[in-house]
């Protein structure tokens, strides 16, 4: 090792050379490299004129290597191999240009590839390093030059030239270039970073670029390092708390942010122009808002402006209209002095429904709403286009934005953040129960992916609750009721188990998906097989689901089960909604729309078919038709509008890949008929009554209120009395008799058959 102190170099041409200068002496034959200070490696041009005690460097070899003059240094030389490192060699090299005089302007457009193969016959076989600075003599002017991004190969990998793209690809993609390169990770920076340095060949593929803060023109240049890194390396969603959504992102990756990584030349020979806008919507709770606060982590860019819909919304005549233009400025400004080399700035509008609703479907006079749209279509698509920007907007309402910002141009790209599969609440139970894991508060019992299957139509956000209910239930059996203390041992013993999620299940519901509380209610007396005409049903009903599910020729199946009231038409169907086990069941029925208006029910059964489009398996029970209608047979009237909005969605076909079974009932078929609904439905299933006594018994023998010897003198005495030529009797109205006789233990039989008295 040498101690030298540090000099300038003898001439100006050489600093030019990218080579430091040292005596001939000083180093061992044919050793063209040294590395300084441990870190800062160089190639050298050895001369025996130049004095032995000096070190001949140039002002920006003293600027990266923190050197000055008349300092001590120490030398030695670097030697691939010598300490067992592996031969590098520069597989591929992005250069930041700019002019060495910051006040130097020039008209002249330089060649990139022209500079490219200069470069490489003037400094061939020399080393460099990732981040070395340089200057770089081109035209007559001096560049400075700055290492951006360095691909390195190990010697043993290059055996053959022609596998360089292929290996750059690979080492590209594995992000490379920031990494510890093996052996070379010993030599460290001042701020900690390893060494990345290799030797410049023949082969190299070099890529210049406009530096930001340069006003140099190039021609053919790529685009910047810095602009083309949009997404980190090794990005995951599950990484920044977002779990399920692994689909959604790579269609905005492809849609939104693949472009711009290549070089604008690329882009322009397919005649392609980025995105600028794209649209995330979908149900509450899915996690479109969490993206817009944790994109900016995916990022290398500036941070986008996340701004709530209401916010732009201003009293002041105009201020509204100016917030949107305040929101680009930064962008414009920045695009008219780069250009295609202006960042990208991205501008999330959270709740865009709130600003750009329909123009003309407000009755108010202000038309602030109206100018809102107005100017937001102006800076996206106006007649002073910007290519670096990207406005995502997010919505649970998408059909009330104005369409003129849903074409291409605008906000041209959808993106539905559904709710999250089986695989997703996987996922998301793992993000929320990590501080458990971490602490070793979860109970040992506790299995994630049973509860992603009993989770079914559980949204991220519903999951989240799920979790924070069985936190609850668990430090509930470590407070003492009464007192309230908490001791440091209940503390330490706390933990969350299986039972605590099984019972949270029982609290938190999820707000898309079954009504499983009202489906329950509908048939909470179970299915009673009376006759054989049942289990046909059943069949039959089971048929449909199976086409629904498999058919690719009939996306949507109506059935009508009509019947007199009482047959069990509801429970029927809604055991096949339960059984069908879609991941969307619900039920329309009169009893939940007691007191609307005529526009509130059709707003209402409009949503339930709205909301049944976005699952790809959905079940919709249509309950008591007529009633619905408000038809009564006195009069007769009925509701017309509910009436053209119920035939419209029946036959309305769900969208490509949606799958939807109708399942409706009526007491009144006839008057259906008269409205002219029944050609509508595919199929029709008649409810049977009760028309025989071996239903009745058995139906008597289902719900155990007689001893056998009571149901069979029942039974004989019906016979005897002649009732069955004239029975006829819905299963509801016979299990209230049947319910009823119980409650009087003295005289059931009598009360039963009194009660059964159809004359």
């Amino acid at each position: 090792m040498l101690t030298l102190r540090v000099d300038r170099t003898p001439n100006s041409s050489l600093a030019l050379t990218n080579l430091l200068v040292i005596n001939a002496y000083n180093l061992p034959p044919n050793v063209r490299h040294v590395i300084i200070n441990d870190f800062y490696v160089f190639t050298v041009y050895p001369t025996a004129e130049f004095d032995r005690a000096l070190l001949g460097t140039s002002k920006v070899h003293r600027q990266w290597a923190r050197l000055s003059l008349n300092q001590e240094v120490y030398v030695e030389p670097f030697l691939f191999g010598s300490r067992g490192d592996t031969l590098f060699y520069i597989g591929a090299m992005d250069i930041e240009v700019k002019f060495l005089a910051r006040a130097t302007e020039s008209r002249e457009e330089y060649d990139a590839d022209e500079m490219s193969i200069l470069f490489k016959s003037l400094y061939n076989d020399q080393i460099f390093s990732l981040g070395q600075p340089m200057v770089f003599e081109f035209h007559g002017v001096n560049l400075e030059l700055n290492i951006v991004r360095m691909t390195v190969l190990d010697v043993n990998e290059l055996r053959n030239p022609k596998d360089l793209p292929r290996l750059v690809q690979e080492r590209q993609q594995q992000g490379h270039s920031d990494r510890t390169l093996g052996p070379l990770s010993r030599y460290r920076g001042p701020r900690g970073e390893p060494l990345v340095c290799g030797l410049l060949f023949g082969e190299t593929q070099l890529q210049f670029a406009k530096a930001p803060d340069s006003n140099i023109r190039l021609k053919g240049a790529a685009r910047s390092s810095a602009a083309r890194n949009i997404i980190k390396p090794e990005f995951k969603f599950e990484d920044m708390g977002i779990g399920g959504l692994d689909t959604e992102f790579s269609a905005i990756f492809r849609r939104a942010f693949a472009s711009r990584i290549f070089p604008p030349a690329q882009a322009k020979k397919l005649g392609i122009h980025h995105v600028k806008g794209m649209l995330l919507y979908g149900p509450p709770g899915t996690g479109k808002t969490l993206i817009a606060r944790q994109i900016g982590k995916m990022l290398n860019a500036r941070e986008p402006i996340v701004v709530n819909g209401p916010e732009i919304l201003n009293k002041f005549v105009g201020q509204s209209e100016e917030n949107i233009r305040k929101l680009f400025a930064e962008a414009e400004k920045e695009y008219k002095a780069k250009g295609e080399d202006s960042s990208l700035h991205i501008i999330i509008f959270d709740e865009l429904d709130a600003i750009c609703r329909q123009r003309g479907a407000k009755s108010d006079s202000t038309g602030v709403g109206d100018s809102v749209v107005n100017q937001l279509l102006a800076k996206l698509d106006g007649v002073d286009q910007l290519n670096n920007i990207l406005v995502i907007g997010m919505t649970n309402r998408k059909e009330l934005i104005d369409e003129a910002l849903l074409r291409p141009g605008r906000l041209e790209v959808h993106v539905e953040i559904g709710l999250p599969d089986e695989h997703g609440r996987l996922q998301i139970l793992k993000i929320h129960t990590a501080q458990m894991r971490a602490n070793d508060v979860l109970g040992s019992d506790v299995n994630l992916k049973e509860l992603a299957m009993m989770t079914k139509n559980f949204s991220g956000a519903e999951i989240n609750g799920l979790v924070r209910s069985a936190s609850s239930f668990s430090l509930n059996r470590h407070v003492k009721v009464g007192s309230m203390d908490v001791t440091a041992a209940d503390v330490a013993d706390m933990k969350v188990t299986q039972d605590d999620f099984v019972q949270a299940l029982g609290e938190v519901k999820p707000a898309f998906g079954v009504s499983e509380d009202e489906l329950q209610l509908c048939h909470q007396n179970g299915i009673i097989h009376f006759n054989a005409g049942i289990e046909r049903i059943l069949t039959d009903g089971r048929l449909l689901i199976g086409q629904v599910q498999k058919s690719t020729r009939t996306p949507l199946v109506s059935v009508l089960l009509h019947g007199p009231a009482g047959s069990g038409k509801t429970a029927l169907a809604a055991t096949l909604g339960m059984e069908s086990e879609f991941p969307f069941i619900k039920l329309i029925s009169p009893e939940s729309m007691v007191g609307y208006s005529e526009p509130a029910k059709i707003g209402a059964i409009n949503k339930v078919f709205t909301d049944a489009y976005k699952s790809p398996l959905s079940v919709i029970i249509v309950d008591d038709i007529e009633r619905l209608l408000d038809w009564v047979p006195i009069g007769p009237r009925f509701s017309n509008g509910i009436l053209q909005a119920l035939m419209v969605l029946l036959k309305k076909p769900p969208p490509p890949g949606r799958r939807l079974l109708i399942l409706a009932t009526t007491n009144q078929k006839a008057v259906l008929g008269e409205m002219g609904m029944l050609d509508i439905f595919n199929s029709e299933i008649r409810i049977p009554t009760i028309r025989d006594l071996s239903s009745v018994e058995v139906v008597l023998k289902e719900l155990e209120v007689f001893s056998p010897e009571e149901r069979h003198f029942v039974i004989n005495r019906l016979h005897t009395d002649g009732i069955e030529q004239h029975l006829s009797l819905g299963i509801k109205k016979l299990i209230m008799i049947i319910e009823m006789a119980r409650q009087d233990p003295t005289s059931k039989l009598e009360k039963f058959m009194t009660s059964l008295n159809l004359d």
